[in-house]
């Protein structure tokens, strides 16, 4: 079916561009010329090898460097190794630009003593280059080119890698043909994987490599003569020695008003692989044991104090130095009152920001900001959400910590300041026991501050991410920081109902794979797994860095390690009903891929599979029901996550006003239907109806202003208008558009408007709709 009439071309190319939408081109950042950065030296520096020609040279040796292509910068820099040492680098930035306008770059990195290629990034900026939908290359191919680049860059590497499934075991088919595929190879040591080091090679679905990173340390020194525990034995000890807690989360995109999730949690730890003991290279808790201890107080020490202060900034910056020793040479530079309603609740939060600096002889009025101090308070309650204290240590920072101050009495100030600062909350304060365990004698040496943490715990059950915080001088014992992230969620007063324990801990672990591995053992958060890592950040617990030892050696200790296997996103399990959520959205969602037994011989399978992949299309009863007639809110949430690349992070706040009234604010749909209606697809109206059956035409309708074509179907005559039913058609246009870039197709030269769209045919609409919107869809030029 042709789409045009046989016109002339002027006609058409004159509909065409008032269909236009205006473009913009921004110019990429680059430097305008040839630029050569010599950095100072640090004591850990290493004195390169590698000249700069000798690593232009080298680069072109790995990489072809695309014609049009000229060298823009030369810099070299520094990376660090666990060693502690920093390893030269040369940055090499090529780019093509053409009357003004930048088509690309590509940025090189070489190794500054021994020439290899450690990283290389493209960005192909070129508006005449199209990703093709489907992508040319699958995850199969792309591996294979990610091998070949390996093995052209770092000849005989290969045999001292192992590849990372984890991605590929999470892969969905793209949505987009601009895709790129993450290819992961660890370090293999004696054939086990060490993925501190390794090499990543990410491949576009064209089958180019448009990025690379190298990473390995040959000072590592693995543990050897070590038989590993038996897996099967190994798994029993997993169940024994896990510790799973109660988290409250809050699924901040969900529709409608927020309300915190009751959630179990699997704390990482990982299990010496000969002993079978927790192993945590020093730290103590494995993670959640502030659940399990006693509060500050059994009762809070006073009520919550009511919003009905409104303080005065006077009366604002006497509180902050009442409860602060601030001192007297310390000037107040400015105060400013802020105000915000939150969307979702309609509450308004007022505070007052304060800022001072330290006056000096020869800055009296304190106006440089080289020392002083900052706080936020609530003008309402009147509560100290965030005190800071900056000092300059630059001329000392190489001298050690004249450390008068213990844990101990540290901890001691911590507490008397929240129960001081926080008296509402003392029954809901928990310390995290701080511990000096897993820090080097180099690392408390040259630490200027004691760091104590307190978690929100509410009936046994942690607060996600609701920490007060409090930092002291090791030298002198003042408050440097205080900070809170206490929300104003409102959460149970008591624990709700669960599910047992042992049933949770089962299958919060079967989500994981038991891995054998080796991970470093000298100080520091790169022996810590990175989930634990992730929670101690998010927890504000103190991290040891590594140390300042150079000469150290480190250490890789042999040890069985939880993978997930799930990783598209983020979840969370709900301790109430056993069901996984999306952490994001907190609707139920299917870890591993959706199956359906209602779709194995069915002419639409594999169209209807992706939809699933993506959770466009609901399952009920283990079926999809792909001869179902498909519902407007149905059809318009398909598309929206087609349209959006399969990503469901859409997000409308509580003022977000409908617009239509039977799509309400908290709706399953409302997310997908207004941003139809911000996409254009649909116009606001009475009503959606989106329990209604979506027809041919209404479907055709959407497609095309999904493609951008709405108002070229204003201009009738250029359209192929041979259709059996035309005078049924309210927009021969329209349905001209589907049926002739064989989106749609006809019936025996009807197209039937009026007739209702079963599921699988909708699935079909779609993937045809996104292969021919890569096909038709130009780039944007940049200006």
């Amino acid at each position: 079916m042709k789409l045009f009439k046989q016109v002339g071309t002027v006609a058409i190319a004159s509909a065409l561009l008032l269909t236009a939408a205006p473009q913009v081109w921004a110019s990429t950042p680059v430097a305008a010329s040839k630029v050569v950065t010599l950095p100072a030296k640090t004591n850990a520096d290493l004195e390169p090898t590698i000249t700069k020609d000798k690593a232009l040279e080298l680069a072109k040796t790995y990489i072809t460097i695309p014609e049009g292509y000229t060298l823009q910068s030369a810099n070299l820099n520094s990376y660090y190794m666990m060693n502690g040492h920093n390893v030269p680098a040369w940055n090499l930035n090529f780019s093509k630009k053409v009357k003004d306008q930048y088509y690309g770059n590509i940025n090189v990195t070489i190794n500054g003593m021994d020439g290899t290629l450690t990283g290389y990034n493209m960005n192909d900026s070129d508006p005449d280059h199209k990703p093709s939908y489907p992508p040319k290359v699958d995850f199969t191919g792309a591996k294979a080119i990610a091998s070949a680049w390996i093995e052209k860059v770092l000849p005989g590497k290969q045999q001292e890698l192992l590849y990372n499934q984890m991605e590929e075991n999470s892969f969905r088919t793209p949505l987009d043909g601009n895709y790129q595929y993450n290819i992961r190879f660890d370090r293999s040591v004696d054939g086990v994987p060490f993925m501190q080091n390794g090499v990543n090679v990410m491949v576009n679905g064209d089958g180019q490599v448009t990025s690379y990173n190298y990473n390995w340390d040959d000072e590592v020194e693995f543990e050897k003569g070590i038989t590993p525990i038996d897996k099967d034995k190994i798994a029993d000890t997993f169940k024994d020695k896990a510790n799973i807690s109660l988290l409250y989360q809050i699924p901040y995109n969900a529709p409608g008003q927020k309300k915190p999730i009751i959630t179990y949690q699997l704390n990482p730890f990982v299990l010496d692989a000969a002993k079978g003991e927790l192993w945590n290279d020093g730290y103590i808790d494995n993670g959640g044991a502030a659940a399990t201890k006693k509060p500050l107080t059994d009762k809070p020490l006073s009520e919550q104090p009511a919003p009905d202060l409104n303080l005065s900034k006077d009366e604002a910056v006497k509180r902050v130095t009442d409860a602060f020793q601030i001192p007297s040479s310390y000037q107040l530079q400015d105060a400013s009152y802020n105000e915000y309603t939150n969307p979702d609740t309609g509450e308004t939060t007022s505070s007052w920001n304060l800022n001072w600096n330290l006056a000096t002889d020869d800055d009296p009025a304190g106006k440089r900001g080289g020392e002083g101090a900052w706080a936020s308070i609530n003008s309402k309650t009147g509560e100290i959400q965030n005190f800071n204290r900056y000092v300059s240590y630059t001329n000392d920072s190489s001298k050690p910590v004249d450390a008068k101050v213990s844990l101990e009495k540290a901890t001691e100030t911590a507490v008397e300041l929240v129960k001081k600062e926080m008296p509402a909350y003392t029954d809901q304060l928990v310390l995290v026991t701080p511990s000096a365990e897993g820090m080097t004698e180099d690392q408390l040496k040259f630490m200027r501050n004691w760091d104590i943490t307190f978690e929100r715990v509410i009936d046994g059950v942690i607060a996600n991410n609701e920490t007060v915080t409090v930092s002291v001088d090791r030298t002198d014992g003042s408050v440097m920081n205080y900070y809170s992230s206490f929300s104003n969620m409102e959460y149970p007063k008591q624990k709700p109902e669960v599910i047992a324990v042992d049933k949770a801990k089962e299958t919060l672990l079967s989500q994981y794979d038991i891995v054998l591995n080796y991970v470093t053992s000298h100080g520091g958060p790169i022996a810590i797994p990175l989930a634990k890592y992730n929670l101690m950040k998010a927890a504000g617990e103190t991290i040891p860095a590594p140390s300042a030892d150079t000469n150290a050696k480190i250490e890789a200790k042999l040890v069985y390690s939880l993978v997930p296997k799930y990783t598209q996103e983020s979840y969370m399990f709900n301790a109430q009903s056993g069901e996984w959520l999306s952490a994001s959205s907190g609707e139920v969602i299917t870890l591993d891929r959706v199956k359906v037994d209602d779709i194995d011989n069915h002419w639409a399978k594999n169209e209807l599979q992706l939809m699933l992949d993506y959770r466009a299309l609901d399952v009920k009863d283990g079926k999809v029901n792909p001869d179902q007639a498909i519902t407007r809110g149905e059809m318009v949430k398909m598309l929206v996550i087609a349209m959006n690349g399969g990503n469901h992070g859409i997000y409308y706040s509580m003022d977000r006003a409908a617009s239509f009234k039977d799509v309400a604010n908290g709706s399953k749909y409302f997310a997908y239907v207004e941003n139809a209606v911000d996409r254009g697809l649909l116009d606001p109206g009475t009503e959606f109806n989106p329990d209604a059956k979506m027809t041919r035409e209404d479907m055709a309708q959407l497609i095309v202003k999904a493609l951008g074509y709405k108002t070229l179907t204003k201009y009738e005559k250029v359209f192929n208008q041979d259709f059996a039913d035309k005078a049924q058609l309210k927009n021969v246009g329209e349905v001209a558009i589907v049926v002739g870039l064989d989106i749609m197709s006809l019936n025996d030269g009807s197209f039937g408007p009026d007739q209702e769209v079963t599921k699988a045919q909708a699935a079909v609409a779609f993937y045809r709709y996104l292969q021919k919107r890569s096909d038709l869809q130009d780039s944007p030029r940049m200006y």
